[in-house]
């Protein structure tokens, strides 16, 4: 199969050759695995599809992916434009629905979703991932989610740890992967500016997590800490 033109920028072949890295390193992929991956219609998700689809394609592991997104009921969540992109790129999306919203309100959280609703989501692939048989689930976390991950841990005392790139999962039956572990946001970003990407807002909680989050704060002081302390 051809490279379309933005498969062909110099900033996604960089993107791809560092995921690759990351996945040689730590082991994520082997042949015959089926590979849930969580796709939120976020631009990190989404790149992640693309690198995951061009490895598929080209390189030497054969390996399954799933995309699956989970539909949370949330009123922002255009559904739609995400299985329009999909359809156009050629990968069946599959969509589980569920009403997280409901669960939210009942339980009076709507000033701190982030930590039931990533239960709740986590829960939904687990699910599909068993239904699916696979083996494999992937996430679009990168670095910057990394280094946060590690605050959060140690500013909320939970110690010195963060999140791992290739960790058994649901008691060992399956392994959770980051193949963008190593990767900053913004080299995600340089190679996303290429594909016409959907704008797809999942979370009505996020200009309020923006202003007050514990994880938008701490995305922000790593940012004036990377200014302080170049390539921290």
């Amino acid at each position: 199969m051809r490279l379309t033109a933005p498969e062909k920028t110099r900033d996604f072949k960089a993107l791809c050759k560092e995921a690759c890295r990351a996945v040689n390193k730590y082991d994520m992929l082997h042949d015959g695995d089926r590979v849930a991956l969580g796709l939120s219609g976020g631009e990190d998700s989404l790149m992640l599809m693309h690198v995951m689809e061009f490895l598929r394609r080209r390189g030497k592991v054969a390996f399954s992916l799933h995309p699956v997104t989970v539909d949370m009921s949330f009123a922002t969540f255009d559904i739609q434009s995400l299985l329009d992109y999909c359809q156009r790129q050629g990968w069946k999306l599959n969509v589980v629905k569920f009403d997280g919203q409901s669960l939210i309100t009942d339980k009076g959280q709507e000033d701190q979703p982030c930590a039931i609703c990533s239960r709740l989501r986590r829960g939904q692939i687990h699910r599909f991932a068993d239904e699916q048989h696979c083996n494999v689930l992937a996430l679009g976390h990168h670095l910057d989610d990394v280094c946060v991950s590690f605050l959060m841990s140690l500013f909320h005392g939970g110690g010195l740890k963060t999140m791992g790139p290739n960790v058994p999962a649901d008691s060992g039956s399956k392994r959770l992967i980051r193949p963008f572990c190593l990767l900053p946001k913004s080299m995600i970003h340089a190679a996303a500016v290429n594909f016409d990407l959907p704008k797809v807002k999942s979370c009505p909680y996020e200009e309020q997590l923006s202003a007050n989050g514990d994880r938008a704060y701490l995305e922000r002081l790593l940012i004036t800490l990377e200014e302080q302390f170049p390539h921290l």
